[in-house]
């Protein structure tokens, strides 16, 4: 049993994703309804008060959210937690601290007091937690997990290890895993490569899997396409491995992905 750390800004976007973390995860998991919120810039006269609106706001809130799970999955367990102050912080620092084994997220939210959070906060988590990070495009519906995309570029040797959240998903849905390289044009595939291509190969006997190379100047498109084009339904990424992935993570870069990208996104670390 794992303990999952759901955030919230009570949109359908994030109900969304929280449904697909069941769906993905199954419901036997503790699961923790997260919302982070804070005051927008006010005089110091009208702050105490906002605050304290906000606050029940949140908590009220959260209630209803939880109530609204557990009538459609009854034997859920939810908890709700409800924190003054920064987003990202407030996310990466409550995983760290309570040792959350899995982040699950929108990347879009909505405005007004609900404000906009998940999808201004989602890339700065998944630079920033700990732990794995799932987030789901808006309006995403959950299939089943037929076929994973790993990325790798097979340069950094923390990529042949496996985390046990990765295998669970796959072994759990019966997924068969796609180990994609994206080379620059006319890059050779050189013997250390090969080598730390055979661990992973090895660490992943357990299931369905194979590789493929592509060649590209645009790595960030090149995912994209051949994720869509092989109807791949979840792509595994490794950020602080992964040279290439550091471009995802600038702001509009991270804004272009989402807004291209399909399928849900696995960030491990």
């Amino acid at each position: 049993m794992s303990t999952i750390l759901i955030p919230t800004d009570f949109s359908n976007n994030a109900r969304n994703a929280f449904e697909y973390g069941l769906f993905l995860l199954g419901e036997q998991h503790d699961y923790i309804l997260f919302n982070a919120y804070e005051e927008p810039k006010s005089t110091a006269t009208s702050m105490v008060s906002l605050k304290d609106i906000l606050v029940e706001a949140s908590e009220d809130s959260l209630k209803d959210e939880k109530a609204f799970f557990v009538e459609r999955h009854p034997g859920l367990q939810i908890t709700t937690v409800s924190e003054y102050g920064d987003p990202t912080f407030a996310v990466t620092n409550y995983a760290k601290k309570n040792e959350v084994d899995m982040i699950i997220m929108g990347t879009a939210g909505v405005t007004g007091l609900q404000k906009i959070f998940l999808g201004s906060v989602a890339s700065a988590v998944i630079e920033k937690a700990a732990c794995p990070v799932i987030v789901v495009p808006r309006g995403y519906q959950f299939e089943p997990l037929r076929n994973v995309l790993f990325t790798a570029d097979l340069l950094n040797a923390q990529d042949e290890a496996l985390p046990e959240s990765l295998v669970d998903i796959v072994t759990r849905n019966k997924s068969e895993v796609t180990v994609l390289t994206v080379n620059k044009p006319n890059q050779k595939i050189d013997a250390e490569k090969a080598e730390k291509g055979f661990t992973l190969h090895m660490a992943m006997h357990g299931f369905p899997h194979k590789f493929d190379v592509i060649e590209s100047e645009d790595v960030q498109s090149s995912i994209e396409s051949y994720a869509n084009d092989n109807d791949m339904q979840l792509l595994v990424t490794t950020p602080r491995r992964s040279s290439w992935f550091q471009r995802l993570l600038k702001p509009s870069v991270s804004k272009e992905l989402a807004e291209h990208l399909q399928i849900p996104m696995f960030a491990i670390h």
